[in-house]
């Protein structure tokens, strides 16, 4: 009898229901990196990271943010195996399309995504996919829609910032196109939610 297919969420449910550690990799651009306007408080991944390991209990999953400011789906399909791959990621998360959206048509940004999906696949990681946050750039909407459809069409998980967003809150932003510190709480907060992470007790307090 052939193997059921399980979808990513499914499996990153169980893995987060295990005990067994889970590497996750964050890979994207600036708004992963959480570079410069958060003025030096912690970005989502940060935030996602003290959730599992510390309220949740998890010491031992490792959360490794490979996110460089600039980046689009060109330069992460060009260092893949750097950014993604030699992490031996159980789960991968994926943000990039911000700066795709600004001249690139959103079927070619598809185009490359898809062997990159592949290819994470094959290296035997889950993966979840987020929308970016809405902003200036005039072809997000149709990127955060694309994106929503590849999810959907691969399996993938799907963390949408940019339906979270709806309204966005001026207060969220670092700049027209970035988000602060408190953009970055209400983007954990999405993936958190997104990704099932069970509601946790904080742990003690540890010297």
């Amino acid at each position: 009898m052939q193997e059921a297919i399980v979808d990513d969420l499914t499996a990153i449910k169980g893995l987060l229901a295990g005990a067994a550690p889970v590497t996750w990799v964050f890979a994207g651009d600036s708004i992963v990196q959480a570079a410069r306007w958060t003025e030096g408080a912690r970005g989502y991944v940060e935030l996602f990271s003290e959730r599992v390991r510390y309220e949740c209990g998890r010491s031992l999953d490792a959360v490794i943010n490979t996110g460089v400011s600039g980046w689009r789906s060109a330069d992460l399909a060009a260092h893949l195996d750097r950014a993604v791959l030699r992490h031996a990621p159980d789960v991968t998360v994926i943000g990039l399309g911000t700066n795709d959206a600004k001249d690139l048509p959103v079927d070619e940004y598809v185009a490359v995504m898809v062997p990159i999906i592949a290819r994470v696949r094959e290296a035997g990681s889950r993966m979840a996919l987020q929308t970016p946050v809405p902003g200036p750039i005039e072809g997000i909407p149709a990127y955060a829609a694309a994106i929503r459809e590849l999810a959907a069409e691969q399996g993938t998980a799907l963390v949408d910032h940019h339906a979270r967003w709806q309204p966005a809150d001026p207060r969220w932003y670092g700049d027209p196109t970035h988000p602060n510190a408190e953009g970055h709480r209400v983007m954990a907060r999405t993936l958190i939610d997104a990704l099932g992470v069970p509601g946790c007790k904080q742990a003690p307090a540890t010297a």
